[in-house]
């Protein structure tokens, strides 16, 4: 892998006192603009090595004229003050949404772009394309969680969104890099010495495996199938075969969540853990980049920078270390390289898209006869949100319990014992998250989502699954917290019930 240049981190407390300072002192919008303008050049596109300048009080072909475009950023300024009735809200919606339908040209195009409101609040304006609505986030008063997002679209001009399209084409079963993983690592597998600790790991997860899935090697005649596309051919063994499957997605999910974590981890923006990944190879060739796997395997990365306790602990997944070489730190480098042409944090724009992401790549991973006949069902998202409403956690009945109490909503306990990926819970969570900011109560959310909302799962791969989604879920929220940070999804059977016997 190539050496990059180090860009230093964006200071994401300067941007939010630059921003602050700027907007105590104007009188007119014009003023905003001017000054707003200096802080994004100055404090977040030059740190970031971004060289693309904005566009100012751009004219679209409409003789439209917008405040500011920065590639598919698109900034409308207003004056202190004009963010703080409803109409003037809404007038400034659909200025923005105006902007980005002239300046996209199709509806195809809409969803590549994010509006921004700034004034003495700032707000949100995105195209959702599953409901064929815009969304609007905010108005949020101008401090570090709604900043951070704010950073992340323009930190997005120089990188691939993270969305499901790319994802597939680049990580999923017809990708050479994902051929190539997951043959290697079936090869090291298949060759595991009977006594070596990444052999009992394999042995292990087998045996959870089945008692998750129920799954019989001889009677799914879909497995040769799932060889060829891998290009295994002869004498396969399948135990193995799928075990590979799971530790590429394994791998997948733990740099991506990694990426998540350097994003928000001590206060400000570090550079990226891809970059540092890339480093390591480089700089330091086999011996280092094993060091930093073996830093994120044992979730020290989490730890150090987000204070999650858990987000990794006796992970199966881990087992490549052991039988560690020059061809598959070679492989792994290059799925680096891949992933670094990525913007990771893009879904935390719109938490809701990042739901479908990691389902969609695993769901192309494995074939939906195989994952079908193995019992594994994803409920979508429709279904979820009926059944929350069923039981009544919809929005409108959240608020209705909040009248007497408004923290009462936070207390409700909710428990998803099969989880899964998560689904049930994140979307759960974007209510309690929509609640919290309607009520003022975002600063002390965190802890009232850790403490209530819990999910176990018995298939390894699945709570590893659920534990990333929880963090895409409540990244930004971490910074409220003052201790240790406990992921609540767990390996568990919820099924067993122990019985205590007697001597």
């Amino acid at each position: 892998m190539s050496s990059r240049v180090t860009t230093p981190p964006v200071d994401i407390d300067g941007i939010v006192a630059c921003f602050k300072n700027s907007i105590m002192r104007a009188r007119s919008e014009e003023d905003v603009r001017v000054w707003v303008s200096r802080c994004i050049e100055e404090l977040i596109l030059k740190p970031l090595g971004i060289m693309q300048v904005g566009k100012y009080e751009y004219t679209l072909i409409s003789g439209a004229r917008v405040d500011a475009l920065y590639g598919h950023v698109v900034i409308e300024y207003k004056a202190p003050g004009k963010l703080s009735t409803q109409s003037d809200i809404q007038r400034a919606r659909e200025q923005v949404i105006k902007y980005i339908t002239q300046e996209a040209g199709n509806k195809a195009e809409y969803a590549r772009y994010l509006g921004v409101i700034i004034s003495d609040k700032i707000a949100f304006v995105k195209y959702d394309q599953r409901t064929d609505t815009w969304i609007l986030r905010g108005p949020y008063d101008i401090r570090r969680e709604a900043i951070v997002k704010f950073v992340e679209a323009l930190r997005g001009l120089r990188r691939k969104p993270l969305d499901v399209e790319h994802l597939l084409s680049d990580f999923g079963p017809k990708s050479e890099v994902t051929i190539k993983l997951v043959r290697a690592f079936y090869d090291m597998i298949i060759s595991l010495k009977d006594d070596s600790r990444a052999k009992l790991l394999f042995s292990d997860w087998m045996r959870l495996f089945r008692q998750a899935t129920g799954y019989r090697p001889e009677e799914l005649e879909e497995l040769p199938k799932l060889a060829s596309e891998y290009g295994i051919q002869g004498s396969v063994n399948y135990d193995a075969l799928i075990f590979s499957i799971h530790t590429f997605y394994a791998l997948l999910l733990k740099l991506i969540a990694a990426e998540i974590t350097y994003l928000y981890g001590g206060g400000k923006f570090y550079r990226s853990y891809i970059a540092e990944l890339d480093d390591a190879y480089s700089k330091g060739g086999l011996d280092e980049l094993k060091r930093t796997l073996q830093e994120l395997e044992s979730g020290g990365i989490f730890k150090r920078l987000l204070s999650i306790e858990n987000f990794l602990e006796g992970d199966y997944f881990s087992w490549y270390l052991d039988v560690f070489d020059k061809n598959l730190a070679d492989l792994i480098a290059e799925l680096a390289r891949q992933l670094s042409d990525y913007e990771i944090a893009t879904p935390q724009l719109e938490p809701e898209f990042a739901r479908d992401l990691l389902k969609r790549l695993y769901q192309n991973l494995v074939p939906s006869d195989l994952r079908h006949r193995l019992g594994e069902f994803y409920t979508p998202d429709w279904l979820a949100n009926y059944l929350l409403d069923e039981v009544g956690l919809s929005f409108e009945n959240l608020n209705k319990i909040g009248e007497e109490d408004p923290l009462k909503p936070l207390n409700i306990r909710v428990l998803d014992p099969a989880c899964g990926s998560g689904t049930f819970l994140v979307l759960y969570i974007s209510r309690l998250r929509r609640y919290a900011e309607e009520h003022y109560l975002t600063d002390m959310l965190l802890r009232y989502v850790l403490d209530n909302v819990v999910g176990f799962d018995l298939n390894p791969l699945a709570v590893l699954t659920a534990r990333t989604n929880y963090l895409l879920a409540v990244a930004d929220l971490l910074a409220y917290s003052t201790g240790t940070v406990e992921i609540p999804i767990y390996l568990a059977d919820s099924i067993m019930v122990e019985k205590q016997g007697k001597m």
